[in-house]
């Protein structure tokens, strides 16, 4: 957490994203993943509200690195989907702390401030390091739904990416999963009934299946993808 703490003030500040600390941190994060056999995954207990955005994007890289594997990609596709999700709120780090933590809703204007996070986050990224082309497509579409509703507004009809439609599933799941200063968590049941009820319209139902599968089973049971970019399987 310090470190993504620390590589968040980095690129605030203008700097570039530090990838070594940033693969140190998915590296790590998939080591205590696989230590225990018997525990699914590692989500972090310690969802403070004024630490929100850096233990969720730990526990988003995690879902997803879990899912990656599930569908068998390969351990670089594995990795690279890490980064996207540890890094996908990184456009956040530009939005005031008084609107990010706002306990009631958000006014018309703080909703245009909090909506213009994914275009910043993928801004950022484009402007610290060329190799990180996924990482910075996952920024700007995690909000974008299957149907091609949610924000930024598309300028016309296309799908989003395989792995900014796998960190949607994942980041929409941990955020429901945790106790706001506004809501309390949802148990998991209902958070996998509210994938299951939106897969077709906001999130891709193969892969709201396999997350499924996967945080009930431990395994998704899915043949192999090819490849990050590839359309999942017909149903």
């Amino acid at each position: 957490m310090d470190t993504l703490h620390w590589m968040q003030a980095e690129v605030l500040d203008g700097r570039a994203i530090p990838m070594l600390e940033a693969e140190a941190v998915v590296r790590s994060l998939s080591i205590a993943m696989h230590a225990d056999a018997g525990m699914l995954l590692p989500l972090l207990q310690i969802k403070e509200f004024d630490q929100y955005t850096t233990t969720h994007s730990l526990n988003v890289s995690v879902l997803a690195m879990a899912l990656a594997e599930a569908l068998s990609l390969s351990p670089r596709e594995v990795r690279a989907i890490g980064v996207s999700g540890l890094l996908h709120d990184v456009g956040k780090t530009r939005i005031p702390l008084e609107v990010l933590t706002k306990p009631g809703r958000l006014s018309d204007e703080e909703r245009q401030i909090m909506n213009r996070h994914p275009s910043d986050g993928a801004r950022m990224i484009l402007q610290s390091d060329a190799d990180l082309e996924l990482a910075a497509v996952v920024a700007y579409e995690h909000h974008i739904m299957l149907d091609g509703g949610g924000y930024p507004t598309l300028h016309y009809c296309r799908g989003c990416s395989f792995g900014s439609r796998l960190v949607h599933v994942c980041d929409v799941y941990d955020a429901l999963s945790t106790k706001r200063p506004y809501r309390d968590a949802w148990p998991q049941e209902q958070t996998l009934a509210y994938l299951a009820e939106r897969a077709g319209t906001e999130f891709d139902p193969f892969l709201v299946d396999a997350f499924t599968r996967l945080m009930r089973d431990g395994h998704a049971r899915v043949q192999r993808l090819d490849a990050l970019g590839a359309p999942p399987p017909a149903p």
